[in-house]
Order: C-alpha cells, then structure tokens, then sequence
C-alpha cells in the first residue's frame, strides 16, 4: 500500500514538473506567424510597390490594363490614389468594384500599410 501511495505522489510530482519546465512564453506573432505591422514610414518603394506587384499587377499592367487602371509604376498609381480609386477597391468600399478581382480582400497588414501610405500623401521614398 505505501508503494502504491509512493507510486501516486511520485506521478503526480512529475507531471507538475513536466508543466512548469515545458511552459514558455511566445507572442502571437511566433505562435500564429503573425507579423509584425509597422505603418510609421511606408513609402512606395519600401512597401507599396512588392505588395501591388504581388496582387494587382498582373492584370493592371503597360500591356493589360482593365479601366484604365494600372499599379505598375509609380506615376500610374498616383493616379488612382489622387481620385481615391485605390483606396475604395482596396477597402471594399461601396460603388468600388472589390480587388483583388475575385480573391480574398488584403491580408490587414497590407490594408494598413496602403492606407497609412494614402494617408502620409504616398511617398515614393
């Protein structure tokens, strides 16, 4: 009986020492690879531009350029961020047509990036 007891004791014993030396702490960033979204100097060149090459150059383009939109130079953006295009299609706003064309809307990173960049009068660089 006492082995047993002993037994018991020395099990629970080590499983509250398997808790304590197992826990460690992480952000959410490392747990869920969130990153970390840093909107205080965005610029056309740092950010804004590999962000529009990867979702919306494809189709808006020197070549293919659907309304008359195209995100692949830096003069041409301006365009639709000066009528405030980019920031109705980016954000889903009403009366703008959604973009990405038939994908999922941004991730919020991007979104805030585009956004702090329209609102900082879109620097180059």
């Amino acid at each position: 009986m006492k082995n047993v007891l002993l037994g018991g004791v020395a099990t629970i014993l080590m499983i509250l020492l398997s808790c304590f030396f197992s826990c460690e702490y992480n952000s959410e960033e490392e747990l869920y690879g969130l990153e970390n979204c840093d909107t205080t100097d965005v610029t056309w060149e740092g950010q804004i531009k590999a962000i529009l090459q990867q979702n919306c150059v494809e189709c808006h383009n020197a070549e293919k350029h659907y309304n008359e939109v195209r995100h692949d130079t830096y003069e041409e953006e301006l365009k639709v961020v000066n009528d405030g295009r980019l920031n109705g299609v980016v954000n889903h706003l009403a009366g703008y047509p959604q973009m990405p064309y038939q994908r999922p809307q941004l991730p919020d990173c991007e979104l805030n990036l585009i956004n702090a960049w329209i609102e900082k009068g879109a620097p180059e660089k």
